[in-house]
């Protein structure tokens, strides 16, 4: 009953800031709807026709609203460097939890707008759309989107503690979105990069954030190969807690009560 209390004040405060919650979305729907324009141009790319590229980048935007999450500069900045996780340390709940709470009702929101979005373009275009028909595949996809939004959540968490030691963030956030615009199949499949650098890029974290839910809904994975993507996503979470957890041990020892 506590969490649920948390969970509505957070969309409430979330709701307050509705504005903002639109023009992110806005903004992160630009590079997608220009790749579309680029790639239906562009040559034929083996094993992808024009219709799976459009549905691929209009899946992306969708997922990118649902899963990716931006509370590292809040984090960081705010609470740590300005002093405003000393009011949270007091309260008889979880830091982490009121965060995650926080970020959830955005990622909902966010997400509703993105579905309202595909809705339009199915409704003009529905021949440019690809989706999974089996119920397996949209079981096994769903999970794949859930762990992936867990894992992008923790891994922001781990950029915004490193306040703890850095005086500016600012470099360290922007490195960080730049590598996953890249390496998450925001800019481009990772099946268009060369193959050697590909299966490089499959094995990194940022490639569980959008390029594997994308292409599992989209229904280009086997029901194995679905498997095998929630193994490495588990992988990545456990990875992503262990260092979390220990930063954040670490981290609030040095913490003093005006901040960083």
């Amino acid at each position: 009953m506590r969490n649920l209390k948390i969970i509505l004040l957070q969309f409430q405060e979330v709701i307050e800031d509705r504005s903002r919650i639109f023009v992110w979305f806005l903004l992160g729907i630009i590079t997608p709807l220009i790749m579309i324009l680029f790639w239906r141009g562009a040559s034929h790319i083996p094993g992808w026709t024009s219709n799976e590229i459009t549905s691929y980048y209009l899946l992306a935007i969708i997922i990118n609203a649902i899963i990716m999450c931006q509370q590292e500069e809040h984090v960081g900045t705010i609470d740590i460097q300005e002093g405003g996780l000393s009011s949270y340390l007091l309260k008889p709940f979880s830091y982490f939890w009121l965060i995650f709470f926080n970020e959830l009702a955005y990622r909902l929101l966010q997400g509703i707008l993105g579905i309202l979005l595909l809705v339009v373009f199915v409704g003009f275009f529905p021949g440019l759309f690809a989706f999974a028909k089996s119920p397996d595949v949209l079981f096994l996809s769903v999970i794949i989107a859930i762990v992936a939004f867990l894992l992008t959540f923790i891994f922001k968490m781990i950029i915004g503690i490193l306040a703890f030691w850095l005086t500016e963030t600012r470099g360290a956030f922007e490195a960080t979105n730049v590598m996953i615009v890249i390496f998450s199949g925001l800019l481009m499949p990772l099946a268009f990069l060369p193959s050697w650098l590909e299966q490089i890029v499959s094995k990194m974290p940022f490639a569980y954030m959008i390029y594997f839910p994308v292409i599992a809904f989209e229904g280009k994975l086997t029901v194995l190969e679905l498997w095998q993507v929630l193994f490495m996503e588990f992988f990545w979470l456990g990875i992503c807690l262990l260092i979390y957890k220990k930063l954040w041990q670490e981290g609030i020892k040095q913490y003093t009560a005006v901040g960083q």
